[in-house]
């Protein structure tokens, strides 16, 4: 078994304030909160829309997905309802709290005037 120190981060960055940090992200440490939110890219967020919710630039089709509700795999506007994975090149708003750590497979992360986060990279 590998020392328990190989599976510490050993790369991070300081959001300190209204930056913005991309790379390939793991986790993300809130170390202060400005206004209990932020604003990400990820792969692996999905959403549940309404019959015709989309504005057909922010998510991929399901497996569900008619091939007329659908282009090159993006959800048209036009669609049923269902739950969709939100494209990793649209910013998305998560809320946070001071203290807490989030895991996922972030691109980005933007931080407002008095946010404080530490972005662990793998």
């Amino acid at each position: 078994m590998a020392h328990p120190s190989s599976s510490f981060p050993t790369k991070f960055v300081l959001i300190n304030g209204a930056d913005t940090v991309v790379a390939d992200i793991f986790a993300i440490h809130v170390l202060a909160a400005a206004d209990a939110t932020m604003a990400v890219k990820a792969a692996g967020i999905y959403e549940y829309l309404a019959e015709n919710d989309s504005n057909g630039t922010t998510h991929l089709a399901n497996g569900d997905t008619l091939a007329a509700q659908q282009t090159n795999g993006v959800l048209n506007t036009n669609h049923a309802a269902g739950l969709y994975e939100r494209l990793s090149t649209v910013s998305t708003t998560l809320p946070c709290v001071v203290g807490n750590t989030i895991y996922g497979d972030f691109k980005s992360v933007t931080g407002t005037a008095g946010d404080q986060f530490v972005c662990y990279l793998r």
